[in-house]
């Protein structure tokens, strides 16, 4: 593993007490540009006294291997990590194991999914922008989000980031919901489902009708979304009765 020399900025000038009187250093932004293994990052340095610095997290977030936090008045670095980070570029496909948990980034076009039974799916964005739309695959289901929190995406939880991540149509996904409609295996942020399908226009002719495109259900007098739902086996088996999909 490599070994970096790292420092911690408190402040914007750093004092030192030197034989009985204080020196200050002048801290500027460091006009190098920063890549690991190869990979170009965006990593803000500070140049103190001809010395670069950068913050803990920064790096952690950057490199992997270790997260930071702050608990008890204390900062915490922690080494333990079920895997190590998959590294990657940013024109590097990668593959993913639909479901698993894994320390990656976000789903991208061209990425190939591998669904439980082995099929594989390379992800295209849709007409309406989506990546994966009607393809069937969730591909950022069980992410863990390489940051020092390790923030995993679960299907029906509210995902709480630290960074800005965006889903395929651009929106943030900070405070965003991933869900997955059970009956075609296809998931994707709340806003992308938003982007890519509406409500019906007329109503459902009878109980557990599914819409054209299966994302919505007739539930006695109205349209709700099938893809926030999260029906038992039993449920899910009758709606594939009502609707002839065994």
């Amino acid at each position: 593993m490599k070994k970096f020399t790292l420092g911690f900025i408190i402040g914007g000038v750093i004092c030192s007490a030197l034989t009985g009187f204080a020196v200050e250093y002048a801290v500027t932004a460091s006009p190098f540009p920063i890549k690991v293994d190869g990979v170009a990052k965006s990593i803000e340095g500070y140049n103190i006294n001809d010395s670069t610095y950068f913050k803990l997290r920064d790096v952690a977030d950057a490199v992997g291997g270790f997260t930071v936090g702050f608990t008890n008045n204390t900062i915490t670095i922690s080494t333990s990590q079920a895997e190590p980070p998959e590294p990657t570029s940013d024109d590097e496909p990668i593959t993913i194991h639909e479901g698993e948990v894994s320390q990656r980034r976000f789903a991208r076009e061209g990425d190939t999914v591998i669904k439980a039974d082995g099929t594989e799916v390379v992800l295209k964005k849709g007409p309406h922008g989506v990546l994966g739309e009607g393809q069937g695959v969730a591909p950022d289901l069980g992410l863990e989000i390489p940051t020092g929190f390790n923030k995993r995406v679960e299907a029906y939880k509210v995902f709480s980031g630290t960074t800005d991540f965006k889903d395929s149509t651009g929106k943030s996904v900070i405070n965003a919901h991933y869900y997955v409609n059970k009956v075609t295996g296809e998931g994707h942020w709340s806003a992308e489902w938003m982007a890519m399908t509406s409500e019906p226009t007329t109503d459902g002719t009878f109980e557990y009708q599914l819409s054209e495109d299966k994302n919505w259900i007739w539930m006695g007098s109205e349209w709700i979304q099938m893809y926030v739902q999260d029906p038992t086996e039993e449920e899910l088996q009758a709606v594939r009765d009502a609707n002839g999909l065994n």
